[in-house]
């Protein structure tokens, strides 16, 4: 769309923003800015209460209050020219601005890279991920945003890389791959958008480095065309991209958002999916041939071998394996580091050395990220994301038996000064952290610690956390 002029003012709809004469830009927010945008577009038209909620907020159910508070932020934005934002009493809002086209300058095609990011290539097989990856891509069509959310080691980034693959070989549209593992703790959406435009190829394009408003250049860039962006490893940048994200959803209406995290963004029109562990055999399953069918213990036959070639597990050596990912309940990275022992060590040595598992478990790939090359790597990771409350539950919750109550929590946490909304909300934020689990099929939920998660906890008490 062309810039619209009316009064004092001009309306860059590409980038959402709004700018007095001279150039100067008036502070909006994004919610005052989806406001206005719609009732400029019905050019004169009574815009209802509802429609103006539906477009600012899509999918949310937001009070009309709210809607309040943006009319009246424009207004006072606007000053003198605060008439413009015209109320029809019972019927909504209307725009009383007469509009006119400012000519755009063109841009120069050669600074202006397409908006393609090169996906990583798949390190390995995904193993005994079919029907998940099935699942995913199906969750995928229906929404504009959708989380893959777990704890450190469950998969989410190489399924999303294999939901990208199979995006791209559909030329549905572009695919772009976005990582944010680098990105320093706590960082706002600017510096977010500064590495989705650079992974998109965009860079001074995209007024990297120039003092522009990345977020709405990045979305004036993407536009209308069909792409599917992977912002990858989200959780300690969770804020900043819920913030972009809903830049991008409201700017850009063909762009698919698949995002990883260990806790969801919390962002408008999300749609979170929790990443399943691998499939492990029930301790009745004892035919050797029979586990070998369970994805869990194909992904440890898998590395094994991946070492020694000539590795074939016979019934009484597959039944071990089965009895290590059971106590490893699935998690694919703890498989892979316990699966990294056995050249050395032997599957009954391996499986004996699960009583130390953090100790145990800490040779991963020489090139993997840090936090993926131990397992208590992946859980200092996760640890370091929490505040105060919720890491002194989880040292002090690693002590109930499994499958504790809300009450057993409560009673756990009271002698360490946590009242009982400050236990209940820091256990909740360990579940939405995937460090603790909750079940749902009876009454009351029962919550637990992965074998894993109670180990370091267990371990940081021991360490004089407690």
């Amino acid at each position: 769309m062309e810039p619209l002029a009316f009064g004092r003012y001009t309306l860059l709809p590409g980038r959402g923003e709004l700018q007095a004469a001279g150039g100067s830009p008036v502070a909006l927010g994004p919610r005052a800015t989806a406001v206005l945008m719609a009732l400029i577009a019905a050019r004169g038209s009574v815009v209802s209460q509802n429609s103006l909620l539906a477009h600012a907020w899509p999918g949310q159910d937001i009070h009309a209050s709210n809607l309040r508070v943006q009319i009246a932020a424009l207004r006072k934005a606007l000053g003198e020219d605060r008439e413009l934002i015209g109320t029809v009493a019972g019927r909504g809002y209307v725009f009383t601005g007469r509009l006119s086209a400012v000519p755009a300058a063109v841009p120069d095609s050669r600074m202006i890279p397409p908006c393609t990011g090169q996906l990583p290539l798949p390190m390995a097989e995904l193993i005994g991920r079919e029907a998940q990856l099935q699942d995913a891509l199906a969750r995928l069509e229906r929404c504009r945003l959708l989380t893959l959310a777990g704890p450190g080691g469950i998969g989410k980034t190489q399924l999303a890389l294999a939901m990208a693959h199979r995006t791209a070989a559909l030329a549905a549209g572009s695919v772009a791959w976005a990582e944010l593992a680098d990105l320093r703790d706590g960082c706002g959406e600017q510096d977010v958008a500064k590495a989705v435009a650079c992974a998109l190829g965009l860079g001074a394009a995209a007024g990297v480095g120039a003092g522009l408003h990345v977020p709405a250049t990045l979305a004036s860039y993407i536009g209308e065309q069909p792409m599917l962006l992977v912002l990858d490893n989200c959780e300690h940048v969770a804020d900043a991209v819920a913030g972009l994200v809903e830049v991008l959803q409201q700017r850009c209406p063909q762009l698919r958002l698949l995002a990883t995290s260990r806790q969801p963004l919390l962002a408008a029109g999300e749609t979170v999916w929790r990443v399943p562990p691998l499939a492990v055999p029930n301790p009745d399953v004892v035919d050797g041939a029979h586990l070998l069918q369970y994805s869990a213990v194909q992904l440890f036959v898998a590395r094994v071998r991946a070492a020694d070639s000539g590795f074939c597990p016979a019934p009484r050596v597959a039944a071990q394996i089965a009895a290590i990912c059971r106590r490893l309940e699935g998690l694919p990275l703890a498989i892979e580091l316990a699966a990294a022992c056995v050249p050395a060590l032997g599957v009954e040595q391996t499986a004996a050395g699960l009583d130390d598992m953090l100790r145990l478990l800490r040779r991963g790939r020489r090139n993997a990220p840090v936090r993926h090359q131990s397992m208590r790597a992946a859980l200092d990771w996760s640890y370091a994301l929490l505040a105060e409350p919720m890491r002194c539950a989880l040292r002090h919750l690693a002590t109930l038996p499994d499958g504790f109550s809300l009450e057993g929590a409560v009673a756990a946490l009271a002698p360490q000064g946590l009242s009982s909304f400050e236990a209940i909300d820091a256990l909740a934020g360990l579940v939405a952290h995937s460090l603790a689990q909750v079940d749902h099929s009876g009454t009351p939920p029962r919550y637990r610690l992965s074998t894993t998660t109670r180990a370091y906890a267990l371990e940081l008490r021991g360490g004089g956390a407690g």
